[in-house]
C-alpha cells in the first residue's frame, strides 16, 4: 500500500490532516477575476489545493453534443460548444492562476478531459493530476496520465468495481502513485445515496489511499469521512450558489468550505489511533475515583 503521497508543501496520508481540495472547476464563469477571488477564498478557508478543469472542446465532447442547442438559464452560449468555449481558460490563464495559487502555498492542479489537454497541463509542471469520474472508462487517457509518473487522484462516481479494477491495473503497471476517491455522481447527491461505507470497501480492496469527492448540498457530511480514514476531501467551490452556471448550486460557498475544513481537521484529531489505553488526561480522575 502507498501510505503517503509527498507533494512540495503537503503530504497526503491517513496520518496527516486531510488534504482539502476546493474544486473550482468551471465556477470561475470564464472570468479571471472570479477565478482569483475563488483562490483567495480557498486560502482563507484553509484549503490545501484548488482544482480546475481543462478541455480541448472539439476532442473532449461528441460533435453532436457540441452542436446541440443549449439555451437555458445557466448557459453561456446558444449551443453546447459556445457554452463550453466561453468557460474554457487558456494555457496562459492557467499558468497565471497556478502562479497566483502557489504564492499562497496552495497546490494547483486540474482535470484533463482529453489527451491534448493533458499535454498542455504537463507543460505547467503540476505536482498532481486528477482523473474524473467521467473518464474512468477512457483507458487511453488513464494510460497517458499513468505514464507521466505524476501522482494521480481518481474519482469513482458512477463506476463499477470492474471498471475501477481496469484503472488500477493500468496505474500499477506504470508504478504510478494514486489515490482513489469515493464519489457519487448525482448533482446534488442525496444523503441516502452517499454510501460512505464504500470508502472502507475501496481501502480494503485496493490497499491504497482513499478520499472522498462529494456533490451533496451540505457542508456537514464530508468531514465525517475522516472517520472512515479518508485522507482527502474534494468539494465544488463557489463564491455564491445563486450565480449563473451549472455547478454553483451543488457547490460550497466560503462559509461552507470554512465549516468543512474546521470540522474535518477537528475530527482528524478526535479520531485517534484506535488503541484503547488510559489517556494522560484521565489519570487525575482515575486517581480520584479509583484511588490509583
Amino acid at each position: 500500500m502507498v501510505k503517503e503521497i509527498k507533494l512540495k508543501n503537503f503530504k497526503i496520508s491517513e496520518n496527516d490532516y486531510p488534504f482539502i481540495i476546493a474544486e473550482i472547476g468551471n465556477n470561475h464563469n470564464g472570468e479571471m477575476k472570479i477565478a482569483k477571488r475563488l483562490i483567495d477564498e480557498a486560502y482563507k478557508c484553509g484549503a490545501s489545493a484548488v482544482k480546475f478543469q481543462t478541455k480541448d472542446i472539439e476532442t473532449a465532447f461528441p460533435q453532436e453534443l457540441l452542436n446541440s442547442n443549449y439555451e437555458n438559464p445557466n448557459s453561456f452560449g446558444k449551443t453546447y460548444r459556445e457554452h463550453k468555449q466561453f468557460l474554457e481558460l487558456s494555457f496562459t490563464q492557467l499558468k497565471e492562476l497556478k502562479d497566483y495559487a502557489e504564492k499562497k502555498n496552495l497546490v494547483f492542479f486540474s482535470t484533463p478531459f482529453d489527451i491534448k489537454s493533458l499535454d498542455n497541463l504537463v507543460k505547467l509542471d503540476l505536482e498532481i493530476l486528477k482523473i474524473s469520474s467521467f473518464h474512468v472508462t477512457d483507458l487511453k487517457l488513464v494510460e497517458a496520465v499513468a505514464k507521466l509518473n505524476i501522482p494521480v487522484i481518481v474519482s469513482t462516481g458512477m463506476s463499477t468495481i470492474k471498471e475501477i479494477d481496469e484503472v488500477v491495473k493500468i496505474l500499477e503497471k506504470y508504478n504510478c502513485q494514486y489515490l482513489i476517491m469515493h464519489c457519487v455522481s448525482s448533482y446534488p447527491a442525496k444523503p441516502e445515496d452517499l454510501n460512505l461505507s464504500a470508502i472502507t470497501t475501496l481501502r480494503e480492496k485496493y490497499g491504497c489511499l482513499v478520499g472522498y469527492s462529494g456533490h451533496e448540498s451540505s457542508a456537514n457530511i464530508a468531514p465525517s469521512t475522516v472517520l472512515y480514514n479518508a485522507c482527502a476531501i474534494e468539494r465544488h467551490f463557489t463564491l455564491d450558489r445563486t450565480m449563473k452556471g451549472p455547478d454553483h448550486v451543488l457547490s460550497l460557498e466560503p462559509s461552507g468550505m470554512d465549516i468543512l475544513v474546521k470540522r474535518a481537521n477537528l475530527l482528524f484529531v478526535a479520531k485517534g489511533t484506535g488503541e484503547k489505553i488510559v489517556q494522560d488526561s484521565e489519570l487525575k480522575a482515575r486517581k480520584k475515583f479509583r484511588g490509583y
